[in-house]
């Protein structure tokens, strides 16, 4: 077998393993909805969540929520409302300020979505069943990047190490 290159750059490699890690599980979800007739995007049960908790939401909120772009959420959104999975209107009190909420056709088929995204959390469960430490790892490490950001830090050690 053919070894990986990504795994033998060590460190080096990170950031391009957790890319095509992502990828694979993105191409993989789309290949499962294809295959289950559903027509929704892979990110998308992000705000088909939200919202059921919570039934209406702005798109500044849901970006917040997500930590997300305001760019990125209104393309997902815009595209959702092509679809006819939310209604977009503007708020009451601030006609600046666009509220979403999830359409009937997406209550109709939230019970399918739930099924299928269960499934998924069980299969990834399965999955991670050797490594325990996996979402507090993740979480250690968002944390970090969130607080003093790789390019901060790769900056600093650039500048104090002569490199």
């Amino acid at each position: 077998m053919e070894t990986d290159f990504l795994v033998g750059l060590e460190y080096l490699g990170v950031t391009a393993r957790i890319k095509r890690l992502s990828d694979t599980f993105f191409y993989s979800i789309k290949e499962l909805y294809k295959q289950l007739g559903i027509t929704i995007e892979p990110s998308w049960h992000l705000v088909f969540l939200i919202l059921k908790d919570q039934k209406k939401i702005s798109m500044f909120d849901l970006a917040k929520r997500l930590h997300l772009s305001r760019p990125a959420i209104t393309k997902m959104i815009k595209k959702m409302a092509e679809l006819d999975y939310v209604l977009i209107a503007s708020d009451q009190s601030d006609s600046r300020k666009k509220m979403v909420v999830l359409s009937e056709k997406a209550q109709n088929n939230l019970v399918t979505f739930e099924r299928v995204w269960n499934a998924g959390q069980l299969a990834v469960q399965a999955m991670l069943q050797d490594n325990p430490h996996f979402l507090s790892s993740l979480e250690k490490l968002e944390k970090q990047q969130r607080a003093f950001s790789f390019d901060e830090r790769a900056l600093q050690i650039y500048h104090s190490a002569g490199l």
